[in-house]
């Protein structure tokens, strides 16, 4: 964000979060007990920023706002691809328009269409790996929402200058399971919660006292509401010719780690360096040779934060008799015992654009060397 000049209007629209805290319900569900907590910090001074959280609807209109409108289509659905053409891939959407380039980056999600009509093509080349075949893992359900502004007398956390993040462990709640259509995906989900969950209670109340799940409830409008399922799965095929996927079309990760955003970002800026460096020369050889690259680079690391997504999500949100079981005993012993310390390797990984001025490192912790880009460097050496 910083290379891109708008660091600080994503710093307007977000709070710094320097961790999370672990409470645990009482046995007669009157208190909350604090039982430890997980201090993030040290990344500010390892890296010299700190984690930021927003209202994703904030940040898309951010960065779509950077967008110039006239490279956005909108209202269209991929509903299949073509590659028959060595040099081009074609598209058609659900409207009946048809769309030819160079390339096909495949960044439309979970579900995404170009992922799904590429496997679909492989298969039938039989050269799909088995596992790219199998559904993703679904992990849980949860409800999602984003209240309207609160005041600050009522909740006076919203008046810190960082943010608060709370995981609460209820006392004996009872496991569900609980079909539903896919229709429920959506604002409908809020007339399906149980109401029971609106007294339980969340640390949010003036002078160390609570609210309630029903207070955030009402503060929140309908349509701001989702019912989801939380599924997970690492793909291996990334590519092929002149398509590559990115973001969560090849790697969805479960959201209790911040990982999932993270990677697509990353994703990003590696393919964007490697296609850099052949935009002269679009040929099926020098394309295939980025794709491969992107895929060395960003491989491991998304396998990496897949597999530090899974342990987070079921030691905060697991819901099997062996994952309470773990969760109980480790916050029993207070969770000093996962105190974080800096990890080198994970944040010394951050790729900047090639093709962008550098920023420097503001942290203590040292950066990965990154491959410099040599058509950058012939363009700067023209211009002295």
């Amino acid at each position: 964000m910083e290379q891109l000049g708008f660091l600080q209007e994503l710093k307007e629209i977000s709070k710094p979060a320097t961790g999370y805290n672990i409470f645990k319900e009482t046995s007669d569900g009157h208190d909350l007990v604090s039982i430890g907590g997980l201090d993030v910090s040290v990344q500010k001074s390892f890296t010299g920023y700190h984690a930021m959280i927003m209202h994703g609807s904030e940040l898309h209109a951010l960065l779509l706002s950077k967008v110039p409108r006239h490279k956005i289509h909108f209202g269209k659905r991929v509903l299949s691809i073509s590659q028959e053409d060595d040099d081009s891939v074609m598209i058609r959407t659900s409207d009946g328009a048809g769309y030819q380039g160079e390339i096909l980056v495949g960044s439309d999600g979970t579900y995404s269409a170009v992922r799904q009509s590429l496997y679909k093509n492989l298969t039938k080349e039989g050269v799909l790996p088995s596992s790219d075949a199998e559904d993703l893992k679904v992990s849980h359900l949860s409800y999602c929402g984003t209240t309207d502004p609160i005041d600050s007398a009522i909740a006076p956390c919203i008046a810190d200058e960082f943010s608060h993040c709370d995981v609460i462990i209820g006392h004996n709640k009872p496991e569900t399971s609980e079909a539903f259509r896919n229709t429920e995906w959506s604002s409908e989900a809020s007339k399906s919660m149980d109401e029971s969950w609106n007294a339980f209670k969340v640390p949010l109340g003036p002078n160390g006292g609570y609210l309630t799940l029903g207070d955030l409830i009402k503060a929140t409008p309908d349509e701001q509401i989702s019912k989801i399922v939380l599924e997970e799965k690492l793909f291996i095929t990334w590519y092929n010719r002149r398509t590559v996927l990115l973001g969560d079309a090849c790697h969805k990760m479960l959201p209790n780690a911040g990982k999932a955003i993270v990677n697509a970002m990353l994703d990003a800026v590696v393919l964007a360096n490697e296609l850099y460096e052949i935009i002269d020369d679009a040929s099926n050889k020098n394309i295939l040779s980025a794709f491969k690259e992107y895929y060395k680079v960003r491989y491991p690391y998304a396998k990496t934060d897949f597999e530090i997504s899974q342990r987070t999500a079921r030691l905060i949100a697991g819901q099997s008799k062996t994952e309470v079981m773990v969760r109980k005993a480790v916050y029993s012993f207070g969770v000093t015992l996962l105190k974080p310390k800096a990890n080198p390797k994970i944040m010394a990984y951050r790729p900047q654009a090639s093709f962008l001025p550098k920023i420097g490192n503001h942290g203590e912790g040292c950066l990965d060397p990154q491959k410099e880009s040599k058509r950058y460097q012939q363009m700067m050496a023209a211009a002295i």
